[in-house]
């Protein structure tokens, strides 16, 4: 990294799935192109950590990303932008108690959205989600700590997405690892 100043994270969904793969070179160009500084991806799972300059030939929205890179890729790549506070947010927002992340093997889950849920669609959602799992939502993100992690869980993600719309999930640890590198 040679530029201090805040960050912009990319969080991509499903880039390298079935036969399609996409080397970093190739997941990093557009947004070098576009004028982006320090682009760098993290741990090679759809994670692009870049720097606005005054340069950028991009507008800062999640459509316009998705555009570039589904563009540039040749095939749909829904983007999930969040900045460095946002980030910082999410890692100081825990959810959930000492006692409920004791009392499992499983790590929080922080799932990313495109647009805040409705009553409704959360009321959904509780209703999907096995007792032994908790799931809650803040904003733009829903967190979920499994029981006995997430292949143990009997939590219906791909019905989640249809209810809610599409989405990206990592662990807050890989955040947290993320903003340590890059801030």
């Amino acid at each position: 990294m040679t530029t201090p100043g805040p960050f912009l994270t990319l969080f991509l969904r499903a880039i390298n799935t079935g036969s399609r793969r996409i080397t970093n070179e190739e997941l990093l160009a557009p947004l070098v192109d576009a004028g982006f500084t320090d682009v760098a991806a993290f741990q090679a799972a759809g994670n692009i950590v870049c720097r606005p300059t005054d340069s950028v030939r991009v507008e800062l929205t999640e459509p316009a990303f998705t555009s570039l890179l589904s563009e540039a890729y040749g095939f749909d790549a829904p983007v999930f932008l969040r900045s460095e506070l946002a980030l910082r947010r999410i890692i100081e927002r825990q959810p959930f108690t000492e006692d409920q992340l004791a009392a499992t093997t499983g790590k929080t889950q922080v799932t990313f959205l495109a647009e805040a849920p409705t009553d409704a669609q959360i009321a959904d959602v509780a209703a999907l989600t096995p007792k032994e799992d908790l799931v809650t939502f803040d904003g733009l993100e829903w967190f979920w700590l499994p029981l006995d992690g997430v292949s143990g869980s009997k939590l219906p993600v791909p019905k989640i997405e249809q209810v809610l719309g599409p989405m990206t999930m990592r662990t807050v640890g890989t955040i947290e690892r993320l903003v340590r590198k890059f801030a």
